[in-house]
């Protein structure tokens, strides 16, 4: 399932298929590009249906399909562990307290965040 995300998020003409143009843009956004366009692509993987906004069942979908591409299996502590861990996130990124995270709470919040921004900076330093 994780996959299917992420062909999602590399599918730049959202046609059903990776070009190899999608393929390089793509690439490109995620080895060179600024911290604001890899922010903008970590988010249109987690916003599945592309509304602009990011709610609990759709970021709960993609850290199990995380969970699953790990290994991980569904059992009740795992899933209470899943539904804490969506919890944090939402306290961290859903500013307005609104039950979803647009962009510009996502932009602003991990901004904000070291631990994030030097995350989005591992490709600048290995190649």
């Amino acid at each position: 399932m994780y996959a299917h995300y992420v062909f999602k998020a590399f599918d730049v003409n959202c046609n059903g298929a990776i070009s190899f143009r999608d393929l390089l843009v793509t690439l490109s956004t995620l080895l060179r590009g600024s911290i604001y366009e890899r922010l903008r692509w970590t988010f249109k993987l987690y916003d599945i249906n592309g509304d602009g906004c990011i709610s609990r069942g759709e970021l709960s979908e993609v850290v199990m399909a995380i969970h699953d591409l790990m290994g991980r299996k569904h059992h009740a502590e795992e899933e209470r562990k899943t539904r804490e861990q969506i919890d944090r996130v939402f306290r961290k990124l859903d500013l307005n307290q609104d039950g979803v995270i647009t962009i510009e709470e996502f932009m602003e919040s991990c901004l904000k965040d070291e631990m994030i921004t030097r995350s989005l900076q591992v490709f600048d330093t290995v190649l």
